[in-house]
This record gives C-alpha cells, structure tokens and sequence, in this order.
C-alpha cells in the first residue's frame, strides 16, 4: 500500500515518534512517502534511504526569547487556519499523483481525504491558551475539535487511564464517544539498551529544544554556571551551534541516537525543556529529570505542571532554578 505520512515542522518531536511507526509500516513492505520540510524532513531523510520524499509547506513562527505575546497569538491563528486549507487542498493533487491509500498525519489537521482512509496522530484534543486568552478557549477548541470529526482514526501517543497519562487533559477529553478515538501508548524512537558508563558522565545534561533566542540564553546561562562550578562537568544538546570556551561544558549539536542515548543514560542529572516528544523518550528510558517550559508556549507550561512529582519528573520555573536546585543538591 502507499501511505503518505506528514510531520508538522514545529520542532523536531513530530518528527522524531514518527521514526518507530515509519520503520514498522517499512518493514511490512508498505510503500512510504514523506512529506514535510523544515528540519524535521531533514532528520527523518537520515534514518531511511528506502522511502520517498516530497517537499510540503509548513507555517513557520518567530519566537523571542520573551515568549508571545496577545498579537502573536492572533497571527499564529491566522496562519493556522490558512495552513489548513492550503495543505487540504494540496493534498489532493498528491493523492492523484501519487495514489495515496493511507494518509497519516501528525498533527497537520489539513490533511483528510473522504475517499483515503485518514489517521491523526496527536496528544493534543485540547488545546490551553494563555490565562489573558482564556476567553477565546471554547471558540479554539470547538475549532479543532470540528477538524478532528474528519479523520477516520485519531492515534493518542499516551495511555487511556488517567492516573498513568503523561499528557493529563491534553490527551483526554470529559466526552469524547463522538470522536474516533484510539490511544496507543507513548512513542519514542529509543530502546532501553544496557550501556556502559563511560567517560562522557556529566554532571548535568540539559536537553534542549527549543527557538532559536531562547536557547541563546540558555547558553548564556549555562556557561555562567560553568565558570562558577569548575569542578561540576556540564553538557548541553542542542540543534543549533554554540562555542564555549569553559572546559567543563560540552556543547553537542544534533547528536546520533547512540550518542544520545549513551549521554542520557549516564547523566547524573538532566534538565530538559518541556516537549512532549522529549518527555515520552525520558519515560520510556526511565529517567529522572526537571522540566523546564519554555516561556510562552502553554502546552509545555500546561505539562511541566502536570507531571511536577509524577513519573520522575519535576518542575522548574525557570533555567536558573533548575541548576541552582541541582548544584545545590550536589554540595
């Protein structure tokens, strides 16, 4: 069968639980077609050589490192609901050109067909705005939930039962018999893999994924805390290129899935910031770490809240915060 299969390009974490249900679909001798673009298209190019890749538009937001603010919010909902019916209707002509069977869309709510049987992979039935948007919340979430009735199946990268989810309300709904719903628990492109400690053991790891302003000032940060605590080792992954001059800091851009895995799992300690992708990896490999949200953007507010003390997981209200509690810890 030919299955179409699209990531929003909204951080890598689309991209990346794709991985495992890509490989799957693979492996059954399926025909797979990729389309995206941005840097999660690149990462998905790296881990399959035996599938096809197409170019498809992504809307594309600036962050400051100062979160958004109320005219932000009104552009991204412009723009939002323009992508929605851009990639609708360029989803026809794919579907003719290239005679789509199946359609898995992750979190692109454009993407149905009536005649092609339509999955959503998404964590997200609910959608939490800022408190001084609150008001706009029933308008937002009527919205999405009259694009999730399109789909023919909505795949829920978490558990049913309440007191096991990693996404709380995000994920569930008071009444959603209406919707097609399926939850088919956390997904994560790792493995709990016996690997040995080694010398890359750092003191603290911070995970980072996040705009561009933002992860400059994490680093800014960072490389105070280095030079007041020579004796602690850090370590920070990023998807951009910084230098440091600290000896005790190592910065890693974009490292392999055995690097990562390798530096995760001997991390004394991991501050990480609150995406949902990061956090359903961190679970699964059974990892302690501190969130931090990354300011302004409301789901990652809404799950560092949630999963404070739950799951391994706490807390943090900011990157300060958190290394402070840590080093603190350490003395």
């Amino acid at each position: 069968m030919k299955i179409l299969i699209s990531p929003l390009d909204w951080g890598l974490g689309h991209a990346t639980r794709l991985i495992p249900i890509i490989k799957k679909l693979s492996d059954n001798g399926n025909d797979i077609i990729i389309a995206g673009d941005g840097k999660s298209f690149e990462l998905i190019k790296k881990y399959f050589d035996n599938v096809q890749f197409i170019p498809f538009y992504s809307i594309h937001f600036k962050y400051s490192k100062n979160g958004l603010n109320i005219f932000n919010y009104f552009i991204i909902a412009f723009q939002m609901i323009w992508q929605t019916i851009y990639e609708h209707l360029k989803l026809k002509k794919i579907i003719k050109s290239y005679k789509i069977d199946i359609i898995i869309s992750d979190n692109r709510y454009g993407l149905f067909n009536k005649n092609v049987t339509s999955y959503l992979i998404t964590h997200q039935l609910n959608i939490i705005l800022p408190k001084y948007l609150s008001f706009a919340n029933p308008l937002v979430n009527s919205y999405l939930k009259h694009y999730l009735k399109k789909y023919d199946r909505i795949l829920i990268p978490d558990y049913q039962a309440e007191n096991e989810s990693l996404a709380g309300k995000l994920s569930h709904l008071n009444n959603y018999n209406k919707l097609p719903i399926s939850y088919i628990g956390p997904l994560s492109r790792f493995e709990r893999v016996n690997i040995s400690i080694n010398e890359k053991q750092y003191d603290i790891l911070i995970l980072i994924s996040a705009p561009l302003p933002y992860c400059k000032l994490i680093m800014k940060e960072l490389n105070y805390y280095a030079s007041l605590n020579t004796a602690a080792f850090f370590a920070i992954i990023s998807p951009y290129s910084f230098i440091s001059k600290k000896t005790n800091l190592t910065i890693i851009k974009s490292p392999n899935d055995m690097q990562w895995l390798s530096l995760v799992s001997n991390a004394k300690n991991i501050i990480s910031t609150a995406g949902y992708s990061t956090i359903m990896d961190l679970f699964l490999l059974n990892k302690n770490a501190i969130l931090i949200p990354v300011k302004g953007q409301t789901e990652q507010e809404y799950l560092a809240n949630y999963l404070n003390n739950k799951h391994g997981f706490k807390k943090a209200d900011s990157f300060n915060n958190a290394i402070a509690r840590v080093l603190q810890q350490q003395k």
